[in-house]
């Protein structure tokens, strides 16, 4: 008889985690499916920083793109680890890999449930950037959050070539990231509610930061490393 307890702790993500990611995925799937004869010919499919629409897209992508583009991330969180030369150390993970596994589904649901929403007259469309702002800053903010416990691999993490090479230089600079991650989370969230002008120039801004720090951080560590070799 198969262990259950040993089944449950070989998961890269973790069962309750999976079953709530499928059921948002069928979830999204089912109100775009309800709300696709109500669409108009032509649906907004992207915002300007000031809250203009600048992008459109047939009813079946303001019904079915997001749920399809929730079912492939998903797809790829499960299974691309499962290919990596580093897929035990997944499992050493624990909530933090689910974590972010989680968040980013609920990212995804709250755009497609403030797109459709506003599609259908439900609040104003021109709110949509706060609501993707929002969103982003919160995704980043607990990614942040888990960072510290991204354990060393080939997909999930801050992937330079210092970080990849040696395992210290990957704990220190997921250590070092994280609160950094969860501070730009925060602001990017409060971005989106400034005035229009400012918007553009403080995103691109604090996601230069959020880049750059920790690229430039791995390689001051792992040169340090290797010259105390």
């Amino acid at each position: 008889m198969p262990d259950n307890n040993n089944t449950e702790n070989n998961q890269v993500i973790t069962r309750p985690v999976l079953f709530i990611s499928i059921f948002l995925c069928i979830l999204n799937l089912i109100v775009g499916a309800v709300v696709y004869p109500q669409l108009p010919e032509k649906v907004p499919t992207h915002w300007n920083f000031a809250g203009e629409v600048d992008g459109w897209g047939s009813p079946f992508q303001g019904a079915f793109l997001i749920p399809l583009i929730m079912i492939g991330a998903l797809a790829l969180l499960y299974f691309l680890p499962k290919i990596d030369p580093k897929r035990e150390n997944y499992i050493k993970m624990g909530k933090a890999y689910s974590g972010i596994a989680l968040v980013m589904m609920l990212f995804f649901t709250v755009l497609q449930f403030g797109s459709l929403g506003s599609i259908l007259g439900y609040f104003n469309i021109s709110n949509v950037p706060k609501v993707i702002m929002l969103g982003v800053g919160v995704l980043i903010a607990v990614i942040g959050k888990y960072m510290g416990g991204l354990k060393h691999n080939y997909f999930a993490g801050i992937k330079t070539p210092w970080t990849l090479a040696n395992e210290e230089v990957w704990r220190r600079t997921h250590r070092m990231a994280g609160p950094i991650w969860v501070v730009g989370g925060i602001l990017i969230a409060v971005i989106g509610f400034i005035p229009a002008q400012y918007k553009l120039g403080l995103f691109i801004a604090v996601m230069l930061v959020l880049t750059l720090i920790p690229v430039a951080y791995s390689y001051i560590i792992f040169k340090k490393l290797e010259g105390e070799k």
